[in-house]
């Protein structure tokens, strides 16, 4: 629309709001209707067509759906909390259990203590770490590498030893 018939509209000076004199001047425009192109107004102005018939407003149906209960039953195998007992008040007092905590593994219950020194080994060796005669690689920084079994060991030259 062109910036004047706007200003009109805001004025109030087209369409049937305008008051009751422009109320009756648009009651009395011809209906509107298509061209036999289809592709313009017959008549202009015009006004629009009346209802066929009366056609009350129909409410939409609201439609609620519970949401459903997403938390399943506890697992009891996945509860890692103490189990609480009530305990003999003349018994003595016991130790105090260790629960496992998060990303940390459960204590080992008594580690086996770690052999001797082994025999000094020829190896060769690469910026990644060593390789033994049987083929083993261990890997780590020069001068100190870590065999697969978890010792370090400590290489100087052709030599390894594990502690």
């Amino acid at each position: 629309m062109t910036f004047p018939i706007l200003l009109a509209l805001a004025a109030g000076l087209l369409g049937p709001a305008a008051g009751a004199d422009s109320l009756e001047e648009y009651r009395r425009l011809p209906e509107c209707r298509l061209a036999a192109d289809g592709k313009r107004l017959l008549v202009e102005p015009c006004r629009t067509a009346p209802a066929r018939k009366d056609m009350p407003r129909r409410p939409v149906p609201q439609i609620v759906t519970p949401t459903p209960r997403i938390a399943p039953a506890p697992d009891p195998a996945l509860s890692w909390g103490p189990v609480l007992t009530r305990r003999d008040p003349a018994a003595p007092p016991s130790a105090i259990a260790q629960l496992p905590r998060a990303g940390r593994p459960a204590a080992p219950a008594a580690a086996a203590p770690l052999p001797g020194p082994s025999a000094p080994i020829p190896v060769t060796c690469d910026a990644g770490g060593c390789r033994d005669p049987s083929g083993i690689y261990h890997h780590g920084p020069p001068g100190q590498v870590t065999s697969p079994t978890g010792r370090v060991c400590s290489h100087n030259g052709v030599w390894m030893t594990c502690y």
